[in-house]
């Protein structure tokens, strides 16, 4: 009968307007709050993670009897009036009726055969599956029709969107046709306290199934107290979970904005679209409008576009050099879509009008500091031994006195993977060839600065640009009893529309970059050992892997001509060996138990040793040292000794610089990881160098996970590199190492307890301590505190977070409470762009 089944879903978001009609929340999976410790704020961290899964249904107990036009009735009396299909019959003494799903209890229950009606009489319970119950003094039922309707009602339904059990009472609940239930005096609550801790009254509820539910004179209520009435409202409770509307109005507070009042108008285009307009009124500041599109065009394409936009300084003070007018605008876009014949198409686009609106208006501390942003477009298939791709990229990176931004549009893209020649035996060919339209811009705030710092003007190339670039190789594999070698050589050549002139200028003569390459990769045989503890147990395995590579590449001319677009243009002359050693360390992982009693009986049991499918190894650290000889110290002439140079030699080993001085041995590059359980992860990585430089960089990341604490951590620290005597005549201007910096941050996170029960907090910093140090300025940027309370039928939080870092000046306050059953609201920003 569905006479339940979704009317209680959306009620609460009437509580927030009156006399409006409601839309309903877009999809809660878009809305989910997957991690409460990151470094980007927590907006509702009471909504649970969500699947896109519809909720399982129980098996049903319930034995169904009946339904086809035959009631099966069980009582311990009865008694007959009237002619054969016009009897009334009384049954009196725990009746039980049964028809089909449905179940009707009472201490007294009249049949009225001519009119397919019964009328029950105390203590009545009706029950439609598992799903379902309603309560009262008397009911009466039509079994034909399904209408009917019950006086003093109590009842309860878990069809809702979480599953969620919500109990009612009511002085009358009547079915008045197939698809319209009227409720009079009805309370609505998810809490089985005698007082409950929400609830949700109307003297009438029309619900129409699949529909709207209309209310009047409703009231949202604390503990028995009316906290706000509603003298009309409506609520769409379509079974599609969509339907168009406005959604419920949000309020924040910033410091620096004011009070941010926020709405938005939700519309479905169809089933598989929907579109929303939203608008943001800030106080302090301005008004903020946008539109978000999604799409979804089967279960694993979709599409989804939107744009926001800030008209600033409309409030508050005028704009002036001590109020900055930081208005602009993003656009956005982000989607994939698998074709039928093999293609594949994705887009990850996100256009912002200016550094200042993305520091002050985002939301997310990676968007607030990050200076690079990225926008690309692909196309791609891979068949057989081939891929192509079609590829569409912008990137702007955003640094002190100068903006760099670089196209590659188009990008058309050709490679063939390593496959053996049906002519030679144990030869393998492959190549890779591209034809692109390429550009690089630099825009200056002070262009005397700029020449002074680089000693040339800014880059500015043509808006579309050619490079055309094939790459051809041949391997050759030899394996012997304790050695495998692999041989590769390959010749490369590039072409060039416009180059550098001498004095650094971007000029329309053609340049060819060509080189021949040489690789010769050797792996001895891995060495291994077996580590036994007491009673012969075994405790662990090391294995050493050690491999050693020779690189050679001859024919780069002329490098300082090439106009470095991105990593394909910064390949040199390379005369060098790459040395390494990994060492792994593995354990015995027991598939079959997962409690630590159940893998210590496993342990014990002689026959598992017999079950090779029961033990796996498991590598629990990971330790790795690696590093280069450059028997070319300035790579053909391409290193220029007191500068940064960022080139493929040196940032293929490590993504720390060590370009500033000519040198034959490289810093060695650590990676160590420790993971001895899901819960726990380890990871460090650093240089050191070999030429009295010691430690040059430093990165750390920890963390724990589990149901009841979660930790998280990471630490990054470089040194401004000293230079011994020998050297020098190559450092800097403050006596270092060419584009070594000194930096240190650190992003600790700390969450403790269940966000679905009990109390629950955390908080979430970010330090920046060399650069404050510098400005004496607090060593703080971001931070985030929340703290929270799940109960069993509701739960709230309140969050506090400040930013300090460069355009943004701003504490916030935010919070987020779910009525169990009903969904989750708060001072959630609509839109996706600025997360």
């Amino acid at each position: 009968m569905g006479l339940y089944k979704s009317f209680l879903k959306l009620v609460l978001p009437g509580v927030l307007c009156a006399s409006i009609v409601f839309g309903q929340q877009t999809n809660p999976v878009e809305r989910q709050v997957s991690n409460p410790i990151t470094d980007t704020p927590n907006i509702d961290p009471v909504s649970e993670e969500q699947s896109i899964k519809a909720p399982k249904r129980k098996n049903g107990s319930v034995r169904e009897e009946g339904g086809d036009d035959e009631v099966v009735i069980y009582s311990e009396n009865q008694t007959v009036e009237g002619e054969p299909g016009k009897r009334i019959v009384t049954h009196t003494g725990n009746v039980d009726v049964h028809y089909g799903i449905y179940r009707l209890q009472a201490d007294k229950v009249v049949v009225y055969e001519a009119e397919n009606r019964l009328v029950a009489e105390g203590s009545v319970v009706f029950d439609q599956g598992e799903d379902q119950r309603i309560t009262g003094a008397r009911g009466e039922w039509n079994y034909k029709t399904k209408l009917g309707k019950f006086v003093n009602s109590t009842g309860f339904t878990n069809q809702t969107n979480d599953g969620t059990v919500i109990y009612f009472t009511a002085d009358q609940v009547e079915r008045v046709s197939l698809n319209e239930i009227v409720i009079t005096n009805g309370k609505f609550t998810a809490c089985e306290d005698a007082v409950p801790k929400w609830s949700f009254t109307a003297s009438e509820a029309r619900v129409r199934q699949n529909d709207r539910l209309k209310l009047k004179n409703a009231k949202f209520k604390v503990r028995d107290i009316t906290l706000v009435p509603l003298p009309y409202a409506s609520i769409s409770i379509k079974k599609e979970d969509r339907s168009s509307g406005f959604l419920t109005p949000t309020v924040g507070y910033s410091a620096r904005k004011g009070l941010r009042l926020s709405g938005a108008y939700f519309q479905t285009l169809g089933r598989s679209a929907d579109v929303t307009f939203r608008g943001d009124v800030y106080t302090s500041r301005g008004i903020g409008f946008g539109m978000d599109l999604r799409t979804r065009a089967n279960s694993r394409s979709y599409f989804n576009f939107g744009f926001y936009a800030v008209k600033d300084r409309i409030f508050g003070p005028n704009a002036d050099a001590a109020h900055p007018d930081q208005g602009g605008s993003i656009v956005y876009a982000d989607g994939v879509q698998y074709f039928p014949n093999g293609f594949t198409a994705a887009a990850d686009v996100r256009l912002t009008s200016n550094l200042a609106f993305r520091q002050v208006f985002s939301d997310g501390i990676q968007q607030i500091i990050s200076p690079i942003e990225v926008s690309q477009v692909f196309v791609n298939k891979s068949w057989n031994n081939y891929t192509f791709n079609l590829l569409a990229r912008s990137q702007v990176i955003s640094i002190p006195n100068v903006r760099i931004k670089t196209k590659n549009l188009p990008s058309i893209n050709f490679e063939k993977r390593p496959s053996e020649l049906s002519f030679l035996k144990n030869v393998y060919f492959s190549f890779k060839t591209s034809l692109e339209g390429v550009s690089r811009r630099e825009e200056t705030d002070d262009r005397g600065l700029y020449l002074q710092q680089t000693g040339s003007g800014p880059v500015v190339t043509p808006a579309l640009g050619q490079r055309f670039d094939i790459h051809p190789q041949i391997a050759v594999p030899f394996n012997f009893k304790y050695l495998s070698l692999t041989a590769t050589a390959g010749t490369r050549v590039t072409y060039y529309s416009n180059s550098f002139d001498d004095f650094r200028r971007v000029v329309g003569r053609d340049f060819v970059r060509s080189y021949y390459e040489f690789e010769l990769d050797a792996r001895p045989v891995a060495l291994a050992r077996n580590f036994y503890g007491k009673n012969n147990a075994f405790r662990f395995r090391h294995v050493i892997e050690p491999y050693v590579t020779y690189r050679f590449i001859n024919g780069v001319r002329n490098f300082n001509k090439i106009i470095r677009f991105d990593y394909a243009d910064t390949e040199t002359d390379t005369n060098e060996v790459e040395f390494g050693l990994i060492n792994r360390f593995y354990t015995r992982r027991y598939t079959e138990a997962i409690t630590e009693e159940a893998q210590k009986k496993l342990r014990e049991d002689a026959a598992a040793s017999r079950n090779p499918l029961a033990v796996q190894p498991y590598e629990i650290f990971t330790l790795t040292i690696r590093g280069k000889y450059f028997f070319d110290k300035t790579f053909g002439g391409a290193l220029i000794p007191g500068q940064r140079n960022q080139i493929a030699p040196i940032t293929a080993l490590t993504f720390y610089t060590f370009g500033g001085i000519p040198r034959r041995f490289s810093p060695l590059n650590i990676d160590a990881t420790y993971r001895p359980r899901k819960t726990i992860f380890a990871n460090s990585r650093m240089d050191i160098g070999v030429r009295g430089d010691g430690l040059r960089a430093l990165s750390a990341t920890v963390g724990y996970d589990t149901r009841l604490l979660k930790i998280f951590q990471t630490f990054y620290y470089t040194r401004a590199v000293s230079l011994i005597p020998s050297l020098a005549q190559y450092a800097d201007a403050n006596g270092k190492e060419a584009g070594t910096l000194r930096g240190s941050q650190w992003s600790p996170s700390i969450f403790i307890g269940d966000r679905s029960r009990g109390l629950y907090g955390g908080t979430s910093l970010f330090f920046d301590f060399q650069n404050r140090r510098e400005t004496k300025t607090s060593p703080l940027i971001s931070s985030l505190f929340t703290i929270g309370y799940a109960y069993d039928c509701c739960s709230l939080a309140l969050q506090y977070y400040t930013f300090n870092v460069g355009a943004r000046r701003e504490n916030r306050l935010v919070f987020s409470f779910k009525l169990n059953g009903i969904g989750a609201f708060g001072t959630e920003q609509f839109g996706q762009g600025l997360r």
